[in-house]
């Protein structure tokens, strides 16, 4: 995950499967460090003398070490003694496996300190349903929202914590119906106080973290093939950005095929024709890559030069198809 973090230095975007809170806070602590984004953290390779991975590791062991004092007071705010909340934490603190993944620069002690917090704050807020609408009461339910969003923010997985507390939620808010003595007002005034904080509050964490990880990704990166046109334009140092939003002569565009599940036009210079090496084979790829890009050249140029003044494409004009990877033409 650091190469991630990397990328946050340099700017240049990225595409993953994951949400982006938690290696937005791994960028954080590469920063922190000293690290400028120019080591990228492959794989097997050694780490330069200008990385500070000793403090990188530590960040991710603080993070992981919070979940003994959480796992203390979610075990409180559950009515056990002293004694019993002290063992409990034990547990966590001993725990072999925690232990070895806080070492390492992963997502997973960040989720799972954030899961911890959403647990530790709902059994708070259970522990104060009492004082409805109390400072205490509002304090402890907005502090799960954040939590749960901040859960939701680092990895998928982390809808489960969700779902746990949306289905406890449903619960209360189902005996506090039963209750015919609560009266209507005071109901909605709980619905309304447990949307807005364990829905409105995790959805505006979710959605900031990604408004800071794309204010922060601003130019071409290894990700871009991921995206759009549209978004591509909007990049630094990106071959769209430099094209006009209308296609033009000179403009590098991608290509789909009219047949379901083709995907787009690509060619390299690995596949060629097995009678005729010289030909290489243009085929379908489903999502976009780096060999799918063609560039619109004028069929009244000759084949090695390219029309030099940008003009747009008009009905009735004769165009060739250049690979940009490998400067060949397409043919038909």
């Amino acid at each position: 995950m650091g190469r991630f973090g990397a990328q946050y230095i340099n700017g240049t975007f990225y595409w993953d499967l994951h949400p982006v809170a938690g290696k937005l806070l791994i960028g954080l602590s590469e920063y922190v460090s000293g690290h400028n984004g120019s080591f990228t953290y492959t794989s097997g390779a050694e780490y330069p003398p200008h990385i500070n991975y000793v403090f990188q590791r530590a960040s991710m062991a603080v993070i992981g070490s919070l979940i003994v004092p959480f796992a203390y007071r979610t075990c409180r705010f559950l009515g056990f003694g002293r004694a019993a909340a002290t063992m409990g934490a034990s547990f966590v603190l001993l725990d072999n496996a925690l232990c070895v993944i806080s070492r390492f620069i992963l997502l997973d002690p960040i989720l799972f300190c954030f899961i911890a917090m959403a647990l530790m704050g709902y059994a708070g807020f259970v522990r104060h349903r009492h004082q409805a609408f109390s400072a205490v009461w509002w304090r402890w339910l907005a502090f799960t929202g954040l939590s749960l969003g901040l859960a939701i923010s680092t990895k998928w997985i982390g809808a489960f914590v969700v779902a746990l507390v949306g289905l406890c939620t449903i619960e209360e808010l189902a005996i506090l119906y039963s209750d015919r003595k609560t009266a209507v007002l005071t109901q909605i005034k709980h619905w309304i106080a447990r949307v807005v904080c364990l829905i409105c509050i995790p959805l505006l964490v979710y959605l900031i973290s990604f408004q800071i990880h794309f204010a922060l990704l601003r130019s071409r990166g290894t990700g871009d093939y991921k995206m759009p046109s549209q978004f591509q334009s909007l990049q630094r140092n990106n071959v769209v950005s430099r094209q006009p939003h209308d296609v033009a002569i000179g403009s590098q565009i991608t290509i789909r095929s009219h047949m379901p599940g083709f995907g787009l036009i690509y060619a390299n210079e690995t596949h060629r024709f097995p009678d005729n090496a010289d030909e290489l084979v243009a085929a379908g790829m489903p999502g976009k890559q780096a060999n799918n890009w063609w560039e619109i050249v004028s069929g009244a140029a000759t084949k090695g030069n390219v029309t030099p003044s940008v003009r747009f494409i008009a009905d009735g004009d004769l165009l060739l198809l250049r690979h940009v990877g490998t400067k060949r033409y397409l043919r038909t």
